[in-house]
């Protein structure tokens, strides 16, 4: 990954989720994401993975949540699972964009289109079937569930939903990295015991 290309992203999508995101959750998440995903490609070493694209599409995959809380609860599950369609698209439109305005030189055209591609379909989990798709799947699940990077902002209730359906249910049966599944195992032990 390009270091210049890396700062523009963290500079421009990252201020614009702390500023227009989900209150005290989406540029945390999103920094958790792309440790996470760093992470994962350290251990898993995969030459067919493409460090840049997955990189650059972690930075963008939630980018499409900016402003679409202004007049809704962004703690509440149901209001984030009604806008979770339309925040793929706009965040697939938002990187697009600035691919091809500002990061046009740091990427091939096959490169932008596929991290256009996966912002657009990252959140389809029960579709995922590339393993760039299922492995920035499994670093997203990875930031939802870090604890010591993401404080949680989901009332009791609606963690117990998010954790039954969207965790164990949803999310978890569709790893592939066993290093990813190892260190969920240990996020799911410290997001439960918790104080």
């Amino acid at each position: 990954m390009n270091p210049k290309a890396e700062q523009i992203l963290r500079q421009l999508i990252l201020k614009d989720l702390a500023n227009k995101g989900r209150k005290d959750y989406d540029q945390p998440h999103t920094e958790a994401v792309v440790y996470w995903l760093k992470e994962l490609l350290t251990r898993l070493n995969n030459p067919n993975l493409d460090p840049a694209v997955l990189i650059t599409a972690a930075y963008a995959h939630d980018w499409g949540y900016a402003g679409l809380f202004e007049n809704a609860d962004s703690r509440s599950l149901h209001n984030i699972i009604d806008r979770k369609k339309l925040h793929m698209q706009r965040g697939a439109e938002q990187i697009e964009q600035l691919l091809y305005q500002r990061l046009n030189n740091y990427f091939t055209d096959q490169q932008k289109m596929r991290i256009i591609h996966l912002v657009a379909v990252h959140d389809q989990v029960r579709e995922l079937k590339d393993e760039d798709e299922l492995l920035l799947m499994e670093a997203d699940t990875l930031g939802m569930l870090d604890v010591e990077r993401v404080t949680p902002t989901l009332s009791p209730a609606d963690e117990k939903r998010f954790m039954e359906h969207s965790i164990e249910k949803l999310r978890l049966p569709r790893f592939v990295h066993e290093e990813a599944k190892e260190i969920a195992e240990e996020l799911v032990e410290k997001r439960k015991n918790r104080s």
